[in-house]
């Protein structure tokens, strides 16, 4: 047992294993966490109101949602990130009422997105 522990082989074998189960796990299809426009509706609201918590904004934008539609949305919410001019402030309000009628605004989806095989 010794002798296993001492083996210099570990140092190549180990960090190889520990890459290639990363690689394996970030090529896993993720379906995305489920959330209907309203509910999408409301964290866009606690991000314009700034009654989210510490994390909310984060999650939003960085976490990936089920419904494609709602995903192509998500990709555009970084330049909401700092709510400074009015001009972005109403754009997300329109966009929070659009979404709270049940409308989802045509947004087109980003080509430069590798990932995405579709």
């Amino acid at each position: 047992m010794a002798y296993v522990l001492h083996n210099l082989a570990w140092l190549v074998v180990v960090p190889i294993g520990i890459i290639a189960l990363a690689l394996i796990v970030a090529a896993l299809p993720l379906k995305g966490r489920r959330v209907t426009p309203a509910e999408f509706a409301d964290e866009l609201e606690r991000h314009l109101l700034g009654t989210g918590g510490p994390w909310d904004w984060d999650d939003t934008t960085s976490i990936r949602i089920a419904d494609e539609r709602l995903e192509r949305i998500r990709w555009e919410l970084p330049k909401f990130d700092s709510l400074t001019q009015e001009k972005d402030k109403d754009e997300l309000k329109a966009l929070i009422a659009a979404l709270r009628r049940g409308e989802l605004p045509e947004v087109v989806p980003p080509t430069h997105l590798t990932y995405r095989g579709r």
